[in-house]
């Protein structure tokens, strides 16, 4: 089933996006984990360069549910390849990127999203490996009226939400003394997250965020492994912080149960 997600998003490969860093000659604090050969250096790379296994997961359980994305606001944190929400973006939804790295953003993340959203003609195949993406002013135009990008830890994130949130609803109604937290206009409808739980140390981080940004009727979906051996997170430590905290209803998936069991946990907030 994951090749058939495969066929509807477009997505360049992680070589790739490494080969057009280097060759960009950025100065990069990840750089020395892909000399390394390592998926993830806490605090300093995330792993948002290459497709995990529960983005397929997250893609596969999208795809056959009954979730409405047409004209909804997306957000994916700690996005990386962003392949779930270019696939609610491909349905007609809004979609804001988050990732804790500013190269993952601007190396897989925004070449993903021109791929993917931006009429670009010799584009016909996926996994693609040209590192002639050239994206003109009007592309550019194109894909920020559909995507916002962002870069940063999910605390600071947060308050830079709140922020704009505020701002934004201070103009529409400058006689309205509500917070932007109780502004469900600029929330999300669907929060979509992979692979992120990892660390338990940004479990209450992570909940914290979504749990800001969700509008009262929206729903998180977080895809991720069972346990993570070595790094000690789990979607059993997440689902008893949502449970002790208890605001959001909280339904279990079982993606595969071979090997290690992969899980999508679907949350809501409860209703009074």
């Amino acid at each position: 089933m994951w090749k058939l997600r495969m066929k509807l998003v477009k997505y360049l490969h992680m070589t790739d996006a490494i080969q057009n860093l280097q060759k960009a000659g950025v100065s990069s604090n990840i750089s020395p984990a892909f000399e390394d050969h390592t998926d993830l250096v806490p605090a300093v790379y995330e792993g948002g360069l290459k497709v995990w296994e529960c983005t397929w997961d997250l893609l596969q359980f999208l795809a056959d549910s009954d979730i409405k994305l047409k004209g909804n606001r997306v957000l994916e944190l700690g996005c990386g390849t962003a392949l779930p929400a270019l696939y609610c973006a491909l349905q007609g939804a809004h979609i804001t990127l988050q990732d804790y790295n500013e190269e993952v953003i601007n190396f897989i993340t925004i070449p993903n999203v021109i791929l993917n959203l931006a009429d670009y003609p010799f584009v016909n195949n996926v996994n693609i490996t040209t590192d002639n993406i050239r994206p003109s002013n009007d592309i550019i135009t194109e894909i920020t009226s559909k995507t916002s990008f962002y870069s940063g830890d999910w605390s600071e994130f947060d308050k830079l939400l709140s922020n704009i949130n505020y701002e934004q609803v201070s103009n529409n109604n400058p006689d309205n003394d509500k917070t932007s937290r109780s502004c469900q206009e600029y929330k999300f409808d669907i929060i979509l997250t992979s692979e992120t739980i990892y660390n338990p140390e940004c479990h209450q981080r992570l909940l914290t965020l979504m749990t800001n940004c969700l509008k009262q009727d929206g729903v998180i979906l977080l895809a991720a492994k069972s346990y993570y051996f070595g790094v000690g997170g789990s979607t059993l430590q997440f689902a008893d912080l949502v449970k002790s905290q208890g605001k959001l209803d909280l339904k279990t998936h079982i993606m595969n149960s071979e090997g290690v069991k992969r899980e999508i946990l679907e949350m809501k907030f409860r209703r009074e």
